[in-house]
């Protein structure tokens, strides 16, 4: 079994996905597999938090552990994390 794990975050974004903070009031889900975390992805945008978020778009996206540490905390640039494809709300 692989030692990684897959952290399912939210993040309120400016549309173009550029400008973008974790939403802190959901805390990041852990998965045994990205399968797993995936297929939260959809409950996960239909959140109260997510749907209060003060923000153009909100984005909900399954990363290793790596890819979590790498993107720290205050803003991001979605853009530029390596290998992730982000979902967004539809709201």
């Amino acid at each position: 079994m692989s030692a990684t794990l897959f952290a399912l975050a939210l993040f309120a974004c400016s549309d173009d996905g550029t400008a973008c903070e974790r939403i802190s009031a959901v805390p990041a889900q852990t998965y045994q597999s990205r399968e797993q975390c995936a297929a939260g992805i959809d409950a996960a945008l239909e959140t109260d938090a997510a749907r209060r978020a003060e923000a153009p778009t909100v984005y909900a996206q399954c990363l290793s552990n790596r890819q979590m540490a790498s993107i720290g905390s205050g803003v991001i640039d979605l853009t530029r994390v390596n290998g992730a494809r982000f979902a967004s709300a539809g709201f």
